[in-house]
């Protein structure tokens, strides 16, 4: 060997051994950057040949349009910024060119100039922005990755010198390749989703022998920043296994695009799977968002052109709507993400989701890169009966549960509870807006909201109110911990802290006949003053003919009075009062106008079809919100005995109003509907019942009568809508606390009558006694074992209330005595003739 080679040999391993030294960050065994391989971001080597045929085959026509565009676009600076990082983090034309470099080329398309001049305009462009001082962002760093191989020695040199030092765009902290670490802050919010992180930049040059050291510190840090109750992690806690976003549904319309960008990369890269698999906390947000999405559907479409989601959160009217651009773009984005690390079934649910609802394909060629990226016609569709989704769902940390009548049926119903224990700083989510929501043929019930940051004046009269709640005069209310950092995080994933201020606590169910909601707000409150409120909500068994009902009973312990609140689109009628009183203040944007209805057992009916004043988008035109929605809701209240029932509406809307509903004013819930006791009472209950039905089809509510069991428990007895429905019997116990003693209720009737009492003993077997007539029977029951539990580990305890089901068929005037038999017994109970046991 000659002394030339000699010396290339050892500078050659001195090299290897310097890289060695630098590259501490270890990435797995064949992954990418373990093969120093470009590209390595979103698209890989080795899936190459995949994504060439999936482009061809099912994605010609938008590609083809695509291509030309990113050809003819013009190379001018306005469209070529690398530091966006939020609203519109790949409009750049430069990733667009380099994206169609990297794919190479694909059968069936034309190109208007050859692959290496879309990358060479790419590349230029990049010089050109670094050169003028641009901050880093995913640009950046998937043009760098994409052009790779056409790039030169000195061009890759000249970039990579200016990428070490720059500044990565982000909303709170200064950071850069060189100094890549901090602490991370503001978790659930934008400031993480509208930001770029230096390990994403790190990713493209890693191993490059260019920047090595700076981009191995840079990886290094995601550690820190992401793991180790960081970014990712807050996300992951948020949804759990369930679901959900911090924002939920406000910002959270554009901003998990970015965290799908973020995870995603390192996948690709590294081959450390952060989409399937938890992190330092259990769960993934973007491996349960489809089947989170597909529980959260309207089913109704508006103006036969828009399908949504149900509105939660303090969102926009159109933010959950699936026309908004950027939910369109984390849709078509997803499929791919899941499919790659083994999650076909959910991904081929999202493409369900997609096709059934219209989810148009997006508007601008920039866009288009979201759903190349996603390939959601690359698997197969999957409904949610080919997955067994249940018909409910919990989601814990997000605070919100909802079940429905089934999927993908126009007709059927929803019922939603908001109410979560944790506070996310940050833009508000379901957590900042308590309460719940009905909606069949349109949303029915919902908290009242126009816009994010506390845009419109529907709030801004005497006696507004925002969620659906109990409110107390003088509020009461009392503050605990909200969530924005590592510290926080660990500490309430451990159960430590003050950061449980109260929400949903307990779900029994049985799937299709009822769902009972135990909600206590009481740690949310000083003063003495105590709430805790029980949903139990019958759907119907088909949709299309079937009313939904939901009981919904409170007991408030205050100083000072209660109030009880739901909000509705548009003026509702009232029925059964004694007398009414004009509410009018004036006719400006503060004042108020609405009518008070006083009596016992009134009735409020509300149609979402109406619509109302300035309605339209824009508030152009009058009474066209209703968006040929068709459902009807009644709400009768039978406790207080007499009450004092409110509906009431802003005077005149300001312009944030008119502008922010957009077209669909009928999500603003503009009426609010309070029902006050007329005279003070420190221990206040309200028992109040809603029917939400077709309004082509019912014209007047169900009979409900008021029953009761000595002085302890207290409910309702809701007669069959029709010779197919069964009757609905349920109660409650009056006091936060259970019922050890006999329950004794009699009930007049017809037919199949479904029981449902709660506040009893849990996991108890009870023995009924039923009599009817002459005759009487006995049989042995026990307390549903289906129950969901709250399961922060702070210093409260909680109250697991029984909740007893059974069924049996009417004669006439039937009497039954309850009573709890003092063993639990694992041995299930004989079915008794003449009843049905389920």
């Amino acid at each position: 060997m000659n002394k030339i080679n000699v010396t290339l040999c050892l500078i050659f391993t001195i090299v290897l051994l310097f890289s060695a030294q630098v590259l501490a960050f270890t990435p797995k065994a064949d992954s990418p950057l373990a093969k120093r391989e470009h590209p390595r971001l979103h698209i890989t080597v080795d899936k190459l040949a995949f994504w060439r045929q999936t482009l061809s085959q099912q994605y010609r026509s938008e590609f083809q349009d695509y291509v030309n565009w990113a050809a003819e676009m013009s190379d001018n600076d306005d469209y070529n910024i690398l530091s966006e990082a939020g609203h519109d983090p790949l409009r750049a034309v430069m990733v667009h060119q380099a994206f169609i470099a990297a794919i190479g080329q694909v059968d069936g398309i034309s190109y208007p100039i050859s692959l290496a001049k879309y990358a060479e305009r790419a590349i230029n462009s990049l010089i050109r922005r670094l050169n003028a001082g641009d901050d880093l962002a995913y640009v950046a760093a998937l043009t760098y990755d994409w052009t790779y191989n056409y790039m030169t020695d000195d061009q890759r040199r000249q970039i990579a010198d200016m990428v070490k030092t720059r500044t990565v765009t982000h909303k709170v902290f200064n950071h850069s390749l060189s100094n890549p670490s901090f602490t991370p802050e503001q978790m659930f919010s934008s400031k993480y989703y509208e930001g770029c992180y230096a390990w994403y930049i790190g990713l493209a040059f890693w191993g490059d022998g260019l920047i090595d050291a700076e981009a191995d510190q840079a990886l290094d840090s995601f550690s820190q920043v992401m793991l180790n109750y960081g970014y990712l992690d807050a996300h992951n806690f948020v949804a759990g296994q369930s679901g959900g976003w911090s924002e939920w549904i406000g910002y959270s319309s554009w901003h998990p695009r970015t965290h799908f960008l973020n995870i995603d990369a390192w996948y690709t890269a590294t081959g450390e799977d952060y989409i399937s698999n938890s992190s330092t906390v259990d769960g993934s947000a973007i491996a349960h968002y489809p089947t989170f999405m597909y529980y959260m559907l309207d089913p109704h479409k508006y103006f036969d052109r828009h399908y949504s989601f149900i509105r939660t959160g303090i969102a926009e009217a159109t933010d959950p709507s699936f026309e908004h651009r950027s939910m369109r773009e984390q849709m078509y984005n997803l499929p791919r993400l899941l499919n790659q690390v083994g999650l076909g079934e959910t991904a081929g649910l999202m493409r369900h989701l997609i096709e059934t609802y219209q989810v148009e394909w997006h508007s601008y060629e920039h866009h288009y890169l979201w759903g190349f990226l996603g390939l959601h016609k690359s698997v197969s569709p999957r409904t949610p009966q080919e997955l067994g989704l249940p018909h409910s769902l919990w989601a814990k940390n997000t605070g919100v549960f909802v079940a429905r009548t089934g999927f993908d049926n126009p007709a059927d119903g929803v019922f939603m509870v908001m109410d979560g224990h944790y506070r996310f700083e940050g833009h508000g989510g379901a957590d900042d807006t308590p309460g719940f929501a009905l909606a069949k043929f349109g949303e029915l019930v919902n908290t009242r909201n126009v816009a994010h940051r506390g845009y419109g004046n529907l709030d801004d009269y005497p006696g507004a109110r925002k969620n659906n709640i109990v409110y107390f005069e003088g509020g009461h209310t009392l503050s605990h911990q909200s969530m924005a950092d590592q510290a926080d995080l660990e500490a309430a994933a451990n159960g430590q802290g003050d950061y449980d201020w109260g929400g949903i606590e307990q779900v029994t169910q049985r799937e299709g006949i009822f769902y009972h909601v135990r909600v206590n707000r009481s740690p949310m409150f000083q003063d003495g003053v105590q709430h805790v409120r029980e949903y139990v909500w019958f759907p119907g068994e088909n949709p299309a003919t079937d009313s939904d009902f939901l009981v919904v009973f409170d007991r408030a312990v205050a100083p000072s009075m209660a109030e009880w609140v739901y909000h509705v689109p548009w003026k509702p009628e009232a029925f059964n009062y004694q007398s009414s009183e004009d509410l009018t203040t004036g006719t400006g944007t503060s004042d108020r106008i609405g009518t008070a209805y006083t009596g016992q057992q009134v009735i409020i009916k509300e149609f979402n079809g109406l619509g109302g004043e300035k309605d339209g988008d824009g508030g152009d035109g009058d009474y066209v919100g209703g968006a040929n929605a068709h459902g009807v809701v009644f709400c009768q209240t039978f406790l207080p005995q007499q009450a004092r029932v409110e509906v009431t509406r802003v005077a005149s809307f300001d312009s944030d109003v008119l502008k922010r509903q957009h077209h669909l004013a009928i999500k603003t819930h503009r009426w609010q509907v309070s029902v006050k006791p007329t005279e003070f009472n420190q221990e206040q209950l309200f028992l109040n019942v809603f029917q939400a039905a077709d309004a082509n089809t019912t014209q007047q509510m169900a009979s409900i009568q008021a029953i009761r069991s000595g002085t302890v428990m207290q409910g309702v007895f809701i007669e069959k809508e029709s010779a197919n429905r069964p009757n609905f019997l349920t109660l409650f116990y009056q006091k936060d606390s259970l019922n050890t003693g006999t329950v004794t209720y009699t009930i007049n009737g017809q037919g199949r009558t479904i029981h449902v009492i709660s506040g009893l003993l849990p996991d108890m077997v009870y023995e009924v006694k039923r009599l009817y007539g002459s005759q009487s029977e006995t049989f042995m029951t026990r307390s549903e074992r289906s129950m969901q539990t709250w399961d922060y580990q702070g210093q409260r305890e909680l109250i697991k209330t029984g909740v007893l089901y059974f069924e049996s068929d009417l004669t006439g005037s039937e009497t039954y005595i309850i009573n709890p038999l003092g063993n639990r017994d694992d041995v299930p109970p004989a079915r008794p003739g003449g009843l049905k046991i389920r």
